[in-house]
């Protein structure tokens, strides 16, 4: 594929939301999908599947709490190292330091 080619037509994936949405075919579509996972592992045939929105909002308030929390961090740290250039490179462990940098 050439880097200036437009790809694919946006109304492709309407005619094919259309054609899903005709009849049962959604419907067949997860049930496919559904014994897929079953046959994969990750979900049980009768099993109970929710989708809950109370663990999301609760990991987002555990993040929307610790973010602060590292960004204060990551700041005091680079302030330490814009005072003593030589004092990360004694303190922080090679493979974090390689791994997250300046």
């Amino acid at each position: 594929m050439e880097l200036d080619d437009p790809g694919f037509d946006h109304s492709v994936l309407i005619e094919f939301r259309d054609r899903v949405a005709e009849g049962d075919r959604a419907d067949r579509l997860l049930g496919l999908f559904v014994d897929r996972l079953v046959e994969a592992g990750p979900v049980r045939r009768g099993g109970r599947q929710r989708a809950d929105s109370t663990h999301v909002l609760a990991a987002v308030r555990t993040l929307d709490r610790a973010e602060p929390v590292g960004e204060t961090l990551r700041r005091a740290l680079e302030a330490l190292a814009e005072a003593d250039g030589v004092w990360p490179a004694d303190v922080l462990a090679p493979e974090r330091a390689e791994r997250y940098g300046l």
